[in-house]
């Protein structure tokens, strides 16, 4: 093989370690190809990336991150028939598991044999997202995930144990195939993808790439409920659950009355009275094991 790839890679995604460790072994496994390293600052990063694409025809473009760091990317590209690869390093790389790609070897693998897969993007609010969004406990979560001044599997663990302790319900308003209905849930998902990072399997019946969009609403009552669920999520049986449901379409449009947290794609963002949801079938291509 060979080529132009631009490599840009979050500084700030992982350990410093495992950073180091997955330059080395990218620049040694893919040392064929002609690779150009450009790091993401957290200030104007759209842009970077678009002035690097303006720069000359690159063959690939290689992410260094997270599932923030993917979007952002996606954000920049827009609409493009240039391949993605994924080289993991943020805490959970939710998109990478979904793609089978979520170890360096096996991102590097799915490069070096050329497999592209192309993917659905949801519209939400008029921001892209390319995996899981979701309101409350995930979204919680992840807020204080992000207030945390460590990373790392651990500090995720440590605070996933703070916000069991703050769980709580949520009013929700769901209009999806022109029928509206009320629903009650500790966490509401809007999935374009089945797994999340951890390989809980959110959505048993999503597919990455069908033009169908999932919202998942799932309300236990108590810890037995829980653990039921936690137990449904990775057999991939959560759609058989009573404190399931599932909603599947094109579009929707959630209320929120209770303003629980929001994220997209592992980023918290404003929370939203409303969420106006599309999918926009085969937007972006990356390369995937699957």
């Amino acid at each position: 093989m060979s080529g132009k790839y631009l490599f840009i890679v979050n500084p700030v995604s992982g350990a410093k370690s495992d950073r180091q460790s997955m330059l080395s072994t990218v620049k040694e496994r893919l040392s064929d190809v002609d690779i150009t390293v450009a790091e993401t600052t957290g200030e104007n990063d759209i842009s970077m990336v678009r002035e690097y694409l303006e720069e000359k025809h690159w063959d690939a473009i290689l992410a260094g991150g997270g599932d923030g760091t993917i979007r952002m990317i996606a954000k920049a590209t827009g609409k493009t028939d240039i391949p993605v690869g994924i080289i993991p390093l943020g805490s959970a790389n939710g998109l990478a598991k979904c793609l089978e790609v979520d170890t360096t070897f096996l991102a590097i693998e799915a490069i070096r044999k050329g497999k592209t897969r192309h993917l659905d993007i949801l519209n939400i609010n008029n921001e892209i997202c390319l995996h899981l969004s979701d309101f409350g406990f995930n979204a919680g979560l992840v807020k204080k995930f992000e207030d945390e001044d460590e990373r790392g599997m651990i500090t995720y663990f440590k605070s996933s144990l703070k916000q069991f302790k703050e769980m709580k319900p949520y009013r929700f308003e769901i209009t999806i195939n022109g029928k509206t209905e009320e629903t009650t849930a500790r966490l509401l998902v809007i999935a374009n993808a089945d797994k999340y990072g951890t390989g809980a399997i959110i959505n048993p019946a999503g597919k990455i790439d069908d033009g169908i969009l999932e919202v998942i609403a799932i309300n236990p009552d108590g810890f037995d409920e829980m653990a039921s669920i936690s137990m449904d999520l990775f057999q991939g049986t959560l759609h058989e659950s009573e404190y399931v449901k599932i909603w599947t379409g094109r579009e929707a449009s959630i209320s929120n009355p209770d303003g629980a947290d929001f994220q997209i794609d592992g980023e918290v963002m404003e929370t939203p009275e409303k969420a106006e949801v599309s999918c926009q079938a085969n937007q972006i291509r990356f390369f995937s094991n699957v």
